[in-house]
């Protein structure tokens, strides 16, 4: 099982949304979790937002996935 986050591009780049990669990179570690570019090398703004986070189970994921919900720096976070 996997999650699905995308994160906010700060200014229409992907070096700038590294910052809100890094907040993010925390606040998944701090639940004991690590996430993992979707696209990884990419050049493309969109595709360098994109991430998974693999979870073991369902409560994981639903905790997970209301914590980055709420994060400043996430678009969207799924299961999926």
């Amino acid at each position: 099982m996997e999650l699905k986050v995308q994160l906010k591009l700060a200014t229409g780049s992907v070096a700038s949304s590294l910052g809100y990669e890094s907040a993010v990179s925390s606040s998944v570690e701090s639940l004991g979790l690590r996430m993992y570019p979707m696209y990884p090398g990419t050049q493309d703004s969109k595709q360098g937002t994109m991430f998974y986070i693999p979870v073991e189970d369902v409560e994981s994921a639903n905790k997970a996935v209301e914590a980055l919900r709420d994060h400043e720096g996430v678009f969207s976070a799924q299961v999926g």
